[in-house]
């Protein structure tokens, strides 16, 4: 592959079903970063929820808003999801953003962002 091309592996499958760890040996063996989808949305999620906002009270607006502080960073295998510059893997992970996330996966505008 030339520079200015990128491969993309989707894997695609019911939660829990091993989709992350499958993704995350796929990368390591072709010495690809993997990069999980699901911390975006998480992220987002996450500066929503930082706000402090009823997350009944979300528009796609209000939570894009947030997205020029989300990145990922590369690590050896994968990227690393932050907010503000400052890594925030476990604050994703944690029960305040689960509770929320799949409110702000639902919004075909985010959809779209986490795809661009």
């Amino acid at each position: 592959m030339s520079g200015t091309e990128r491969m993309v592996i989707a894997i695609d499958g019911p939660a829990a079903s091993g989709k992350s760890s499958t993704a995350q040996w796929v990368a390591r063996t072709l010495r690809y970063r993997h990069v999980d989808s699901g911390s975006l949305y998480r992220a987002i999620t996450a500066a929503a929820v930082r706000e402090g906002q009823d997350p009944e009270g979300w528009t796609p607006a209000s939570v894009l808003t947030h997205r020029h502080r989300i990145s990922l960073v590369p690590g050896e295998h994968a990227f690393a999801a932050m907010i503000d510059g400052v890594s925030v893997e476990e604050e994703i992970r944690g029960q305040a953003v689960t509770a929320e996330v799949s409110r702000t996966a639902r919004m075909p505008e985010i959809r779209e962002w986490v795809n661009s």
